[in-house]
């Protein structure tokens, strides 16, 4: 029974998935710390070309937690980046969500597959190679179909 249902949580955990799921209405929050985390390790990096000329790169938060403990929650991440780019639609040229395959998911590493991009006219394109998989309470990118199914036109 345990393998049906990882069966189901694989088959409905991909990309299109997250997409769908950023649409739904998120909650408000109303910050007052000063304090901005920067995350030391991401999977997934957006980087957002504005209409004035500017670039800006955001890195995922991969890591969740849940009762004080850290769990990596890389499908998550995902979604808030998709999330991010809804945040500044019209005022962008393009915005791409790049994914990397390096085990230990260093802001340094060659983010190479791109995964997500979205078009200043609204048009949206998604790399369908990218799911994901449940391993206890951690979610993980399936890093080898990424790489081995990605179609040309999305690996740099």
């Amino acid at each position: 029974m345990e393998q049906i249902s990882n069966n189901i949580d694989f088959a409905l955990k991909d990309l299109r998935q997250a997409i769908t799921e950023s649409n739904r209405e998120k909650r408000q929050y109303n910050k007052t710390s000063e304090y901005q985390y920067k995350p030391e390790q991401s999977r997934f990096k957006l980087v957002i070309w504005f209409h004035d000329g500017n670039k800006r790169t955001f890195y995922s938060y991969d890591n969740t937690y849940h009762d004080k403990i850290a769990h990596v929650d890389e499908w998550r991440a995902v979604i808030k980046l998709i999330d991010l780019t809804k945040k500044f639609a019209g005022n962008f040229k393009n915005a791409q969500i790049y994914a990397t395959i390096d085990p230990e998911r260093k802001k340094d590493s060659n983010y190479n597959y791109l995964v997500y991009w979205a078009k200043w006219n609204g048009e949206v394109e998604a790399n369908s190679a990218l799911t994901f998989k449940t391993e206890g309470k951690n979610m993980f990118a399936i890093l080898n179909r990424l790489e081995m199914y990605s179609p040309k036109k999305y690996v740099k």
